[in-house]
């Protein structure tokens, strides 16, 4: 079986793609990542061979918008659900997008396709060759419903003389592939059908020895403002798209000095230097090991990005979700609605303080907590949904022989 996987948008778009993809891989199974030169980071050192076939949104995105990049901050106009129909189901970025894929599924010659659901060029090369396509929600199509994509994906569709659907759910019809069950997805819509997953348990490293000198009789919470975010820093060009990633951090670092825990606080690779000093039981890293510290963490203070939510939840640890930017509100959002939480919606130290105090507190925000993780760790294991894969592309070949 040969596996195409479509990956778009941030670094960390490609994070469930890697877990599949080694999957795949370890069935003996070939692999191929299409992706956008935005979201190739995310596979650097993974050993999935990848092309960088796909353009990257965020030039459609300023388009979109007039020549600016989305407001960020809770309470400004971040683009609505018309704005991002828009920009993933345009012309102008799908005819780019379909152009670059079309040879690379042409030489690699894909059984299925996985593609991430900010990206509808591999759904579009999937239906033109009668492949089976599945998605993987990722990015702020998890708060999207479906059918407001459908009319302008039923565009597309009949520009390329595809059949069009009535259906909502026709974009999805192989189903989809998540890493935590129904009643804890992030998604705004339900998906049918499902394909959940186990996620791994974190390898490969160990916590820091200085972890184990924390005072145990505090708390320990964990914060950090993420991958995406913290990224920006380092790229001129786009730091109107979210919010001040050191802003953000002293916000978080003057917040959990008010606390009593012991905190430590990943910067995302941005200089410690730069994050004006907390209190001394606060501790500011550059890097952390996010799953493995999320397993003795009592407290996760996040944005709430899809991949730390997830995390959290597989850590079976309760959050203080302060989002910024992207699906981080909708994630909040959820957070919240599940009782895994408390949503801060300006962000502020202040409210920071009242919402880790008030988790802290409360018992029943760790016992729900420690239930979301029970439910995910009954999920098969990843290489289950291989088998199910293997299955979809067979039936497809046996329809495609008659």
């Amino acid at each position: 079986m040969r596996v195409l996987f479509t990956v778009t948008g941030a670094p960390s778009h490609a994070h469930e793609m890697l877990v599949l993809g080694r999957a795949v891989l370890d069935a003996g199974h070939e692999v191929l990542v299409a992706t956008a030169p935005s979201a190739a980071p995310g596979l650097r050192g993974s050993g999935l061979p990848s092309v960088e076939a796909l353009p990257d949104q965020a030039r459609f995105w300023v388009e979109r918008l007039g020549g600016v990049v989305p407001p960020a901050r809770p309470g400004t106009d971040y683009p609505g659900v018309d704005a991002i129909v828009d920009v993933i189901a345009g012309r102008p970025l799908l005819r780019e997008a379909l152009a670059g894929l079309r040879p690379v599924v042409d030489r690699f010659r894909p059984d299925l396709v996985l593609r991430d659901g900010m990206e509808l060029a591999g759904l579009l090369v999937a239906e033109e060759r009668g492949l089976p396509c599945l998605t993987v929600p990722s990015g702020t199509t998890n708060q999207l419903d479906p059918a407001a994509v459908l009319p302008r994906l039923n565009e597309r569709r009949a520009e390329q003389d595809l059949p069009t659907s009535a259906d909502p759910l026709s974009a999805h019809r192989h189903g989809h592939v998540d890493c935590l069950p129904r009643e804890y997805s992030l998604l705004g819509v339900p998906l049918s059908p499902c394909l959940a997953y186990r996620p791994p348990s974190p390898e490969g490293r160990s916590l820091p020895a200085w972890l184990a000198d924390l005072d145990p009789s505090r708390p320990l919470v964990y914060g950090a403002v993420g991958i995406a975010l913290a990224a920006t820093w380092r790229r001129d060009d786009v730091t109107a798209l979210a919010a001040d990633p050191v802003e953000a951090l002293s916000g978080l670092v003057a917040a959990l000095s008010e606390v009593d825990c012991a905190a430590v606080v990943s910067t995302g690779g941005i200089p410690v230097d730069r994050v004006p000093p907390g209190a001394p039981h606060v501790r500011v890293v550059e890097r952390a090991p996010q799953p493995l510290l999320l397993e003795c963490a009592q407290l996760f203070v996040t944005h709430a990005g899809a991949n730390s939510v997830r995390e959290a939840v597989r850590a079976g640890v309760p959050m203080v979700a302060a989002p910024l930017f992207g699906d981080q509100p909708h994630n909040a959002a959820r957070v919240a609605a599940l009782g895994l939480g408390v949503r801060v919606v300006d962000g502020s130290p202040a409210d920071l303080v009242d919402a880790c105090r008030t988790v802290l507190a409360d018992p029943g925000f760790t016992a729900r907590a420690r239930h979301a993780r029970r439910t995910v760790l009954a999920l098969p294991p990843v290489g289950e949904v291989v088998t199910r894969l293997e299955q979809i592309a067979e039936a497809a070949r046996s329809v495609a022989a008659v």
